[in-house]
């Protein structure tokens, strides 16, 4: 398919308008099933209610248990999240791990250190413009003053 810089603007704007039209039909179609669907729905949830025969509210009991059980079932759910995501972490430093020992041994330092120009961390360092200690001896020479009468002088 050819990008849209090869097409007329007019055919992407048709594309698009009866892309709009193929989409909004199918919504027009949809409503009467969605409306049917939730009648449905709300008919069945009314259906399967259990019968009440007095004004308090009726409960279906599944089962029976007690809170104890309750309780060490809550506890182990939450002993296996954690135990899923301490795995989860674990695997992620190990891949990690793998990633930069497989990488960094792939690196070779001595065509670093020709690209980039220093051999060690303190040699950058100590060349450092935007460091803020002050440097004990100058790395460049100092800018001496001269006279304007001088160097007149010197060029005749």
């Amino acid at each position: 398919m050819g990008s849209t810089g090869d097409r007329k603007t007019s055919e992407v704007v048709s594309d698009f308008l009866g892309a709009s039209w193929r989409a909004t039909v199918r919504l027009f179609k949809s409503i009467p099933s969605r409306i049917i669907g939730r009648i449905k729905r709300t008919w069945r949830s009314y259906r399967d209610r259990p019968p009440r025969k007095d004004i308090s509210r009726v409960y279906v009991v599944v089962g029976y248990t007690t809170r104890k059980f309750v309780d060490e079932r809550y506890n182990a759910e939450r002993r296996m999240m954690i135990l899923r995501r301490g795995l989860l972490a674990l695997i992620f430093f190990l891949l990690l791990f793998i990633v930069m020992d497989r990488t960094l041994s792939i690196l070779n330092y001595n065509e670093l250190k020709q690209m980039f120009g220093f051999s060690s961390w303190t040699e950058l360092l100590q060349n450092d413009p935007f460091s803020d200690r002050k440097e004990t001896e100058q790395t460049a020479p100092p800018v001496q003053a001269t006279t304007t009468a001088a160097t007149a002088a010197k060029t005749e």
